[in-house]
């Protein structure tokens, strides 16, 4: 039979109860090896949809063994099963009819040998007759809805087993043995299963695990690749495109940080120290233009627009729409009126202090080829291409003035001077001469001129300042500037203007054509040429000449300073325009306000100590006009406080050889020769408590070397080698390491030679370091006076020497180039690498950063952990000590506690902060180019593993 049984129930009382007792029929006594022990039809779980529902149901009932009605009051009233149980009763098999009771009462009537159909509520009428004696019947009734028809219920187990029995043939006690049996040999089946699949399942999990690490390996090897490429991409593009190359470092940095993208990220952030910052225009610039104080700069483009922004490109303050391409910009002397010609002769005039549209002057023949505002007013002079000279009242459209020059296209530059004859007169430039116009008789009228040549024959540049005071030209050779004044001179009469400003002799000799040329008011010129920007600043009483390219653009078609000193440049090359401040140290320094003097004709390095709570202490050259009154020396300051906020005290005539702090950073140690002072410190006042003079040695040259221990004591390391542990408040002295022979001939000493010793102490005094012999280092416990170490360098000179006790580490500069880390734990070379500067040694408290000084004042920043050299700035030059020329003999160097800032001390400069974080860096490249990277240059640059990835902004 294909059933062998066929489960008959009311849908209403007994779904639940018929569900659990089929799977309990299919489960129980099964075969191990078996799906089911037998089949059962139940309608809900077998039927399929069907339109002859009847006809399957009569199917089932004829393929089925036995029939088993779940008897309940529902069932009794059912129709359905009504019509089931006749079907059975009339088929081949009436007598193999299971009766199991769900619910109701059952009453057998033995008189009439039939159920009692009067007292029994769970039987259908159409049982009656059926059976001839009383049959044994399941009794389920104690089985409630939500039962969870689990056979290890031994109540629905004992039910299961009475209703199977029949089924299977079998005794009931037999069947329940074979179920146990069966379930058995299920469960070490499943045993030996499970640890089958758990073996593989190992196997498959190891593999699993092998291919994810051989995986993750390969997309790491893949970022790392990437990230390199990005970052040499980034220093590729750096020289004259720092704007995408800074996107690209950022990139790679984020993608990855490995030594080579950290490289990058410095070096671009460090690069250029005069840029400012990039700004996109909407199109092509053709004009640009600075306010004479750093509030504005105008920018014109070829669309039509012009763009005016904060002087640092932060933010776009208004944009003005001209008709045509913007040829000119110019501001007046208080920044409130922008002058704006366009290509078309349309000559528009904005105030800026107003939301109102620009004032449009009457047109003149032609576009206007130069103007001017008068000084301190809001007088307007132009040119136009005809060679007509307009001048234009601060309010109104027409012109007051309007003179033909007879000068068409020839007219290089326009300024408004002061005689004492005619008040203010108009100077025009031209190609060959120059005129002069004044009032005369109420009428605008020339009053002097010359046809002398000033411009060479052919090939060359022109170019005016903002205000006209000087302008020139640029030929291959070099630049040439003039002042009017300069040309005026002697061809005047005693009518003409006397004006005696120079604008002095830019130096240097240009190698390229010049694509670009701009002059300033003030002695600058900037030159655009196929090797980049270069700017060419004359020598004048606060400012040293100087020659200097400005890295990170290509050469710009459009330059502009601003009035005045010109300490302000902008430069345009496409659509980009990048702002520059010339006066700034670099993109990475901060300007602290303090300054140093240089009364002294021999180069010194101004002693620089960091306390532990990041506070500074330096010495200055007080000069010898200097009274105890007026002494600041030593000084304190706690950086992010005001300038004037220095503590100083009362101390040496002359700058301090040494300065370092106590660990609680209460107390100053100062060195002047070989006194040892002793300087209790406050935040308002620096007071010199003890006073000990240490020993002396003709023979040997340098400072000495301090540093504070625990216990109000100093470990001093002398230019001979020795070292003592000194108590300032008493003045004794102990001997922790012995000096070194000073093998001078007498000879020696009647020349005054001494020998210089290289030497460095740890931050907290416990350890010494002293160059003995032929490069090698001796390494010292200064508490025993116990040689650690004997460090062989390899070189034939120590040039300089850093000890960091907190990192176990010393880091010396060998044969002037090359940087050395050694390991004082174990005495082992860690690293070495070529190209560091031999005039001083800086070491990050955290371990992370060294830094080394150059004789030019270049400071390279180093991964002290791997030894990579990751990028340099300049300190700023200042003006030298006779006979020397050299920032770095004038500059030391120290970091603050949480290695995020180096700071530089110069002798006749000033005290900077240098950026040394990742952060910092970052937000200073995002600053600088303010936008990210286009669709086109990430489709050009990126890989879809950098592509996921944003450097800058949205």
């Amino acid at each position: 039979m294909r059933y062998a049984a066929f489960i008959s129930y009311s849908h209403q009382a007994d779904s639940q109860r018929a569900r659990h007792l089929r799977q309990a029929l299919h489960g129980f006594a099964r075969p191990w090896n078996r799906t089911r022990a037998l089949r059962v039809f139940l309608d809900n779980a077998a039927l399929s949809a069907d339109p002859g529902l009847w006809s399957t149901v009569e199917q089932a009932l004829t393929d089925s063994e036995f029939l088993i009605l779940l008897a309940s009051p529902g069932s009794a009233r059912s129709p359905w099963v009504g019509k089931e149980i006749t079907w059975w009763r009339q088929g081949p098999r009436p007598d193999k009819l299971l009766l199991v009771v769900t619910e109701g009462e059952v009453h057998w009537d033995h008189e009439a040998g039939d159920f009692d159909f009067e007292r029994s509520t769970c039987l259908n009428e159409t049982l009656r007759g059926h059976f001839t004696e009383e049959p044994r019947w399941v009794d389920l009734r104690w089985m409630a809805a939500d039962h969870s028809g689990d056979l290890r219920d031994q109540r629905f187990q004992e039910c299961v087993a009475d209703v199977a029995a029949p089924l299977h043939a079998r005794p009931k006690d037999e069947l329940i043995g074979e179920d146990v049996s069966q379930r058995r040999r299920f469960r070490r089946f499943r045993q030996s299963m499970l640890a089958g699949m758990t073996a593989l399942a190992v196997l498959a999990t190891s593999a699993a695990v092998f291919a994810f690490v051989q995986r993750d390996a390969a997309q790491e090897q893949a970022r790392l690749a990437t990230a390199r490429q990005l970052a040499a991409t980034a220093l590729n593009l750096s020289g004259d495109d720092l704007e995408v190359a800074s996107l690209l470092a950022l990139q790679a940095y984020r993608l990855q940080r490995t030594p080579e993208s950290l490289s990058a990220l410095y070096r671009t952030s460090a690069l250029s120290p005069r840029l400012v910052r990039f700004i996109r225009a909407d199109s092509a610039v053709t004009a640009l233009a600075f306010t004479s104080s750093p509030k504005y700069v105008a920018v014109g483009t070829a669309g039509g627009a012009v763009e005016i922004w904060t002087t640092d490109g932060s933010r776009l303050v208004r944009t003005v729409d001209v008709p045509g391409e913007v040829t000119s910009l110019r501001f007046s002397d208080d920044d409130r009126m922008l002058a704006i010609a366009a290509g078309t002769g349309t000559t528009l005039v904005q105030d800026l202090r107003t939301e109102g549209r620009p004032r449009k002057l009457s047109d003149g023949e032609g576009a206007t080829q130069a103007m001017a505002f008068a000084p301190h007013g809001h007088q307007l002079a132009t040119v136009d291409g005809r060679g007509t000279l307009r001048l234009y009242p601060e309010v109104g459209a027409e012109p007051v003035a309007n003179v033909r020059t007879g000068h068409d296209g020839s007219i290089m530059n326009i300024a408004f001077l002061d005689d004492s004859t005619y008040g203010t007169v108009i100077f025009l430039g031209l190609s060959v001469g120059w005129e002069v116009y004044g009032d005369k008789g109420g009428r605008t009228t020339k009053v002097a001129s010359s046809d002398s040549t000033v411009y060479p024959f052919n090939d060359y540049f022109t170019a005016a300042s903002p205000s006209g005071t000087c302008y020139g030209f640029v030929k291959n050779e070099g630049v040439t500037l003039y002042t009017p004044a300069e040309l005026v001179q002697g061809e005047t009469d005693e009518r003409g203007p006397e004006i005696s400003k120079s604008c002095g002799a830019p130096p240097g000799q240009l190698t390229d054509e010049a694509d670009g040329f701009a002059v300033s008011d003030d002695g600058r010129a900037a030159i655009g040429t196929s090797d980049g920007l270069l700017l060419t600043t004359s020598a004048t009483q606060d400012r040293r000449q100087s020659v200097e390219t400005l890295s990170g653009v290509e050469a710009p078609s459009v330059l502009t300073f601003s009035p005045g000193e010109g300490d302000r440049l902008a430069s345009a090359d496409g659509r980009t325009v990048a702002l520059w401040s010339l006066d700034r140290p670099g993109p990475t320094a901060h300007h602290s306000g303090l300054s140093l003097t240089r009364d002294t004709v021999h180069a010194l390095q101004p002693p620089l100590a960091v306390g532990p709570d990041g506070s500074l202490a330096w010495s200055d050259s007080p000069g010898v006009e200097t009274t105890v009154e007026t002494m600041d020396n030593p000084r304190t300051w706690k950086p992010g406080a005001s300038a004037d906020s220095t503590v100083v005290g009362r101390g040496s005539f002359a700058m301090y050889d040494t300065l370092t702090y106590d660990e609680s950073g209460r107390a100053l140690y100062a060195l002047i020769g070989h006194t040892l002072e002793t300087w209790a410190v406050s935040e308002r006042a620096l007071v010199r408590k003890h006073s000990v003079e240490l020993p002396k040695d003709g023979d040997f040259a340098g400072p000495i070397r301090l540093a504070a221990l625990p216990g109000d004591k100093v470990t001093a390391v002398l230019p001979n080698g020795s070292v003592l542990i000194v108590d300032p408040s008493t003045g004794e002295r102990s001997t922790a390491v012995k000096p070194r022979p000073s093998n001078l001939t007498a000879e020696d000493r009647e020349r005054y030679r001494r020998k210089q010793v290289q030497r460095a102490v740890g931050e907290r005094g416990a350890l010494a370091a002293v160059e003995a012999a032929n490069g090698r280092v001796d390494v010292y416990e200064v508490s025993s006076g116990r040689r650690l170490h004997r460090l062989d360098t390899g070189g034939s000179a120590v040039s300089d020497m850093f000890v960091s006790e907190k990192n176990r580490t010393l880091f010396a500069v060998v044969d002037d180039d090359v940087l050395e880390s050694w390991n004082l734990a174990t005495g082992e070379l860690r690293w070495r690498s070529d190209g560091a500067g031999e005039y001083g040694i800086a070491a990050d408290p955290g371990g992370r950063w060294v830094a080394t000084l150059a004789g030019n004042g270049t400071v390279w920043l180093w991964n002290a952990r791997a030894g990579d050299r990751l990028g340099s700035f300049t300190v700023p030059a200042t003006d030298t000590a006779v006979g020397i020329g050299h920032t770095g003999s004038q500059t030391t160097l120290a970091f603050s506690p949480d290695g995020g800032t180096l700071w530089s001390v110069t002798q006749g400069g000033e005290l900077l902060a240098w950026e040394t974080s990742a952060d910092a860096w970052i937000k200073q490249l995002c600053a600088r180019v303010g936008r990210p990277l286009t669709q086109p240059e990430r489709d050009r640059y990126l890989t879809s593993l950098s592509d996921g990835i944003t450097a800058c902004g949205g």
